[in-house]
């Protein structure tokens, strides 16, 4: 489970601030028997709480012991990048949240009434190098596989780069 954080607006501030998952997901067989913080046993994974003062372990209602992708679907499992906490430097939030994502990105950007989103800025990154290409290689990325093909045609290429250079440069 990647425990890399995410780039989001600080609800409190604006700023950027960094949003993390509260609990890290091990296989069964990966014990940690000198771990301080709280592990649980859940189906077959352990569940470790990264911030136990802020936010505890409760397992998600049904019995289905698997992760999915976030928000509140109704679907059954925990849902990853959903409920976290947001630490921001700049203002030092840091507490609980709800992800709404994309809208909480920090790197975004809305290019003729669609939005182009980052997960941080190493992402944000990736995505400029590859459009600015003319000839671009088949995107075998995670991070690149899912960008719009709109903000990939050559009509929009120099209005993309320039947007989200600018922002780098904020």
């Amino acid at each position: 489970m990647n425990d890399k954080p995410i780039d989001i607006k600080c609800p409190d501030c604006g700023e950027l601030s960094k949003f993390e998952e509260p609990f890290k997901f091990l296989s069964s067989r990966k014990i940690h028997p000198d771990e301080t913080r709280p592990v649980h046993r859940w189906g077959s994974w352990r569940v470790l709480e990264r911030f136990p003062s802020k936010i505890s372990w409760k397992p998600p209602s049904g019995s289905s012991q698997f992760l999915r992708s976030g928000g509140d679907s109704g679907y059954a499992g925990y849902p990853l990048l959903t409920n976290g906490l947001v630490l921001c430097s700049h203002c030092h939030s840091n507490r609980k949240h709800k992800l709404n994502w994309p809208i909480d990105a920090y790197w975004q950007w809305e290019i003729r009434g669609k939005l182009l989103w980052a997960w941080d800025k190493e992402h944000a990154e990736a995505i400029l190098n590859y459009i600015k290409q003319t000839s671009r290689p088949t995107r075998r990325s995670y991070c690149l596989r899912y960008i719009p093909s709109h903000f990939l045609s050559a009509k929009v290429r120099e209005l993309v780069v320039q947007r989200i250079e600018r922002s780098f440069n904020c």
